[in-house]
């Protein structure tokens, strides 16, 4: 009786989660910030981009034909450098090369406040795209070669679901700068769309000295 106990209780499944050890919520922590940021910057690029190719374009009549242009950079750049970086990544190590896609794309938002033409928009665009891209492969990575091998699917299916409030984020941001912006009290001169993506960069830019920290996955 007391070996068919034992036996019985041993084939009962533990929660996942609680065979996550330290490093294991350290590790899965940062790729969930790091997923988190990605997502807010993608929402701030899709509340400014309106606003600010109608400022940056001459032809104002043609503002949303050449929006949709500044998506198709934006995603181009998004598709190569999750190509690259996920190599890179294979190469170097997933945390490091994260760090520098992380860093990419939170510089690259912040200079899109200061574009001074469409055509440097579009280029700032493929620029923050690659960092993005590198940023979404690299964190599923750096997870899947950390957690333990039982873990590896709910641990990343959490992951995705953590980054809509990237998205969340970013709406009550638009919101409030929107809000701002109809009060006239928004810094320095700036515009809603330049605000939008200097707030956009801050969160990512300063989450990058958090990474220097990350060890690589022994994996």
């Amino acid at each position: 009786r007391r070996a068919n106990e034992l036996t019985t209780t041993a084939s009962i499944p533990t929660s996942w989660w609680r065979s996550f050890n330290r490093y294991h919520w350290y590790i899965f922590t940062v790729a969930s910030l790091a997923w988190l940021f990605d997502c807010l910057d993608q929402q701030v690029f899709n509340l400014s981009r309106d606003g600010a190719v109608e400022d940056l374009l001459v032809n104002k009549a043609k503002a949303t034909e050449f929006a949709a242009y500044t998506t198709s950079f934006f995603l181009i750049g998004w598709a190569t450098g999750g190509l690259i970086f996920g190599a890179l990544g294979d190469r170097f190590g997933r945390a490091r090369v994260l760090m520098i896609s992380l860093l990419i794309y939170s510089i690259c938002t912040g200079l899109s406040a200061f574009a001074g033409s469409f055509a440097g928009f579009c280029a700032i665009l493929f620029f923050t795209g690659l960092g993005v891209g590198g940023v979404f492969g690299l964190s599923v990575a750096l997870v899947a070669d950390s957690v333990p091998d039982r873990t590896r699917a709910p641990a990343l299916g959490l992951l995705q679901s953590l980054s809509s409030w990237g998205n969340i984020v970013a709406g009550l941001t638009g919101m409030a700068i929107g809000l701002l912006a109809a009060r006239s009290l928004l810094p320095w001169g700036l515009r809603a769309w330049q605000t939008m993506f200097l707030v956009g960069a801050a969160p990512a830019f300063i989450f990058v000295f958090v990474l220097m920290g990350v060890p690589e996955p022994p994996k």
